[in-house]
């Protein structure tokens, strides 16, 4: 079966993307507004863009009434960011984090996460994070101004906080981070069972 995107809604191509591209990992970020607003938000548009300079990059989409998110918002505002990673562990409060709350309510507090003190930028980290990359803002692609239209935020890695027990020999250890992925709907997946392959 064949879809042509621009004969579709674009609930229906997201539908598509969202049940086409799977596992996606989930980029959880906090955020600041100049006023002080702390917000923390997952996104599952998420990837690295580049290692030479480090830049990660993720989506943050107009929601159903064509407005900006928070995090794109203060981002905007602030240029600084923090990627935290999402383990097993925290499924259920990040999943808090999803909620639709007003914009002064700090989704820390909301969801009950403690926050760590970011060490270059004004963001906190999720404290208990396996891994937060802290990031400058680099550049926003603008995408569209409609409902389920994309900006795409490019950041600068300025620094990686990775647990203790989770590093060795500067290779971030899989079992510890533990990490879930988005799949389409109301589904997550795990990355307990992997297969290894030689490149050779």
């Amino acid at each position: 079966m064949r879809f042509e995107t621009k004969n579709l809604t674009p609930q229906d191509n997201y539908k598509l993307l969202i049940g086409g591209i799977l596992p996606r990992p989930i980029a959880w970020v906090s955020s600041i507004s100049l006023k002080g607003e702390v917000n923390l938000a997952p996104f599952s548009f998420f990837t690295v863009a580049s290692a030479n300079p480090p830049i990660l990059c993720f989506n943050p989409m107009y929601n159903q009434d064509s407005e900006a998110k928070d995090t794109l918002k203060n981002i905007r505002e602030q240029g600084e960011f923090v990627i935290n990673t999402v383990s097993a562990s925290q499924l259920d409060v990040m999943n808090k984090t999803c909620h639709s709350v007003e914009h002064n309510i700090d989704e820390f507090d909301y969801a009950g996460i403690k926050k760590a003190p970011s060490d270059f930028i004004t963001p906190p980290r999720v404290s208990d994070a396996i891994v937060s990359f802290e990031c400058r803002l680099n550049q926003i692609v603008d995408l569209g101004d409609e409902t389920l239209s994309g900006h795409l935020i490019l950041g600068d890695v300025i620094a990686v906080h990775v647990a203790d027990d989770a590093v060795y020999d500067g290779k971030i250890d899989s079992d510890k981070l533990d990490a879930i992925a988005r799949m389409s709907g109301a589904d997550y997946s795990l990355t307990r069972e992997r297969i290894q392959l030689s490149r050779s």
